[in-house]
């Protein structure tokens, strides 16, 4: 309850300073070198430079092939492997800022990294008759867009002489969908000894003391909701790529154990639309959701980083 009611104050925040705040928007890099050394923008850009595990995921770009078990019904083709090959991305890093301390400057900075991503989503196929041995790569034009959030906190720094600084504090998940693409997640339901979680919007903000923790060791359910039964849903790990059970009313089940790799990792939950997989001719159309989380509760990332 504290996590959801500290999200609520930061996105409360967040959208007082909308309109009234100050807006810095960069491509490619999430610094802007023309902000003078010192300032509030450099700062910001630092700490986001600075921690890259929030800015980018280590599993939804990856490039690992994967396999799938069975043929969808009416199928065109047969994948036996599928990857995805991103040959082109574009960053846009949008910082809002707001609630003013006494003297104006800014206390809160929102932070929206944008990542455009293009290139192709490949299968190496075979005929729907396995006696037929031959193959074939299709390779079918990728068009995703890459959001994530982050939130970030001035305050005193006691090394600092109680100068103040900028310290990254919440992050959200990741939303990765086709543009122009109708596949969509509808929620991901987590359940992992105490914890029973679902989630409906993977941007929520989240504290990073209090970031998704997990039980070292214990297995972990996920209830994924699409509601189109004909959908295939992934499950993206670190060193994992597997197939969801698909239950046949828009829901589909997967069960991974936590492990007990310290520090912050990532696992995703990607909403495939029938076709991409099984049809030659219909476009590749794709939506992912990525969760940042930790086993270790004494290596679990902190506030003030």
């Amino acid at each position: 309850m504290k996590q959801r009611v500290w999200s609520s104050i930061v996105i409360l925040a967040a959208l007082a300073l909308a309109g009234c705040g100050k807006s810095t928007s960069s491509v490619q890099s999430a610094v802007d070198n023309s902000a003078p050394a010192g300032s509030d923008e450099a700062q910001v850009a630092t700490v986001v430079q600075n921690n890259p595990d929030y800015v980018n995921d280590d599993v939804w770009q990856s490039q690992q092939p994967q396999t799938l078990d069975g043929v969808g019904g009416f199928a065109a083709i047969r994948p036996l492997h599928f990857w995805r090959e991103i040959t082109q991305v574009t960053r846009r890093v949008d910082t809002q800022f707001g609630a003013p301390d006494s003297i104006g400057r800014p206390t809160l900075a929102m932070v929206t990294i944008h990542q455009h991503l293009l290139g192709t989503f490949d299968i190496l196929a075979g005929a729907t008759d396995p006696s037929d041995t031959s193959r074939s790569l299709i390779k079918k034009p990728l068009d995703d867009d890459w959001t994530r959030k982050l939130v970030l906190m001035r305050f005193a720094d006691p090394v600092m002489n109680a100068r103040s600084r900028w310290h990254l504090v919440g992050t959200s998940g990741v939303d990765v969908h086709t543009r122009g693409g109708s596949t969509h997640i509808v929620s991901v339901r987590i359940q992992s000894g105490a914890r029973d979680t679902t989630i409906t919007d993977p941007l929520e903000l989240h504290r990073l003391r209090r970031i998704m923790l997990l039980e070292p060791g214990q297995p972990v359910k996920l209830t994924a909701t699409t509601g189109n039964a004909s959908d295939v849903v992934l499950f993206y790990g670190r060193d994992s790529r597997r197939k969801f059970t698909n239950n046949g009313d828009g829901t589909f089940t997967f069960e991974f154990p936590a492990g007990n790799f310290p520090g912050l990792r990532n696992f995703g939950v990607d909403a495939l639309s029938n076709g991409t997989l099984f049809d030659d001719t219909a476009a590749y159309d794709s939506n992912a959701w990525l969760f940042p989380f930790a086993v270790d509760p004494h290596r679990a990332p902190v506030d003030a980083q």
